[in-house]
């Protein structure tokens, strides 16, 4: 844990940021999840994910909390970073966000400005932006304007590469049973043959009406796409996630100007304008933007209104 704060004789006005804590701790899961990538030895399975919390406040007492994290590796490093950038708030106006955005990104700008140094940053905007809901008495959703009370939500934990089918059907039944809106599962695995098997049989299992999507995590070669897409045709899916390596903005951009079935990825990008390379080549039908990967609420915003 690391704090600062401004010196007593810091000229600062009331509305100034006075105060920033950061604190870090790992979330350990209670099961390992597996995926395609960890069955194509790429990755290891994830046990826990690296949390990043910043907590900001004003001379006034308004407090804003934030956070950020990171899977497999990367937490001590996030961290890091963010104890080198956080001085640079310090006396700052927490009402200039975009513009706080930017500072932040110059205090650190050798690193870059995506990955891990904007993922640090985004703890810092998160809180910001919960500084300003707080102080306005609102929701974050009402504060950027919400259109809707309520969105249907589906569940991915689940449906893990590493689940029996079996267990998948129950998994998934009980999340309906609770009010989730839609089941993702998992695809990807090395013999394509068992996706299929699990797609077919989830679809029988839960019948036409209940929405269904895959997600095959960067898994595909183009080739391996094209016919995968062609054969999920049948089975009504809401969307095929990440079927090929999340920078491949064409190949993506191909299936879905092939296949009925949506084409969705984005998750894995870490900036604006990576996605901004998305929407450009017409890559996806749906846009899945990571906030605290592309650096907080700020840069989602741009996503947003680029889309």
């Amino acid at each position: 844990m690391t704090a600062l704060s401004s010196a007593d004789n810091t000229p600062l006005s009331p509305d100034s940021i006075a105060w920033i804590r950061l604190s870090s701790c790992y979330l350990p899961l209670a099961n390992p999840i597996s995926d395609a990538k960890v069955l194509t030895g790429r990755q290891k399975p994830m046990t826990e994910i690296a949390m990043l919390f910043a907590e900001i406040e004003t001379r006034e007492g308004h407090r804003g909390l934030g956070l950020s994290y990171s899977k497999r590796a990367g937490g001590p490093g996030q961290f890091a970073h963010a104890r080198e950038i956080a001085p640079a708030l310090i006396g700052e106006d927490p009402n200039d966000i975009s513009r706080l955005w930017t500072k932040l990104c110059w205090a650190g700008a050798s690193v870059g400005r995506s990955g891990m140094g904007v993922q640090a940053i985004g703890a810092f905007d998160v809180a910001l932006w919960d500084l300003k809901a707080r102080r306005a008495n609102l929701s974050l959703s009402k504060l950027l304007g919400s259109q809707r009370e309520s969105v249907r939500c589906y569940n991915t934990s689940g449906g893990f590469l590493h689940t029996p089918l079996d267990q998948l059907k129950v998994n998934a039944r009980a999340s309906l049973d609770r009010g989730i809106g839609g089941i993702k599962l998992k695809v990807g695995q090395p013999d394509c043959a068992l996706d299929i098997q699990r797609v077919q049989a989830m679809r029988e299992h839960l019948g036409d009406a209940t929405p269904i999507m895959v997600d095959a995590n960067q898994q595909w070669d183009r080739p391996t796409a094209q016919r995968m897409c062609r054969i999920f045709e049948q089975y009504n899916l809401i969307w095929i996630e990440e079927p090929l390596d999340a920078y491949d903005y064409e190949g993506h951009a191909a299936l879905a100007a092939q296949f009925d079935t949506p084409i969705a990825t984005g998750e894995m990008l870490t900036s604006a304008a990576e996605h901004g390379e998305l929407i450009r080549h017409r890559s996806a039908d749906f846009l899945m933007p990571d906030g605290p990967r592309l650096g907080g609420i700020t840069p989602f915003l741009k996503v947003a209104a680029q889309a």
